[in-house]
């Protein structure tokens, strides 16, 4: 069930950065190196703070 839910997580965040893609298709062949570069930390950082949030308050404590 734990995989399940990650799997579920990571899926629902890759369709979410493909939309996300999409819908600024123009803005982001507009931006600079240095904003693209930003905006993949940002997107990573997110999406391992959110796997490492529900890592943690889905697997049982010893």
């Amino acid at each position: 069930m734990k995989v399940h839910r990650a799997v579920t997580l990571v899926v629902m965040m890759l369709i979410a950065v493909g939309a996300i893609a999409l819908l600024t298709a123009e803005g982001i062949a507009n931006f600079g190196t240095h904003s693209l570069i930003a905006l993949g930390v940002v997107v990573i950082a997110a999406a391992v703070s959110g796997a490492a949030f529900s890592w943690k308050r889905y697997t049982k404590r010893p």
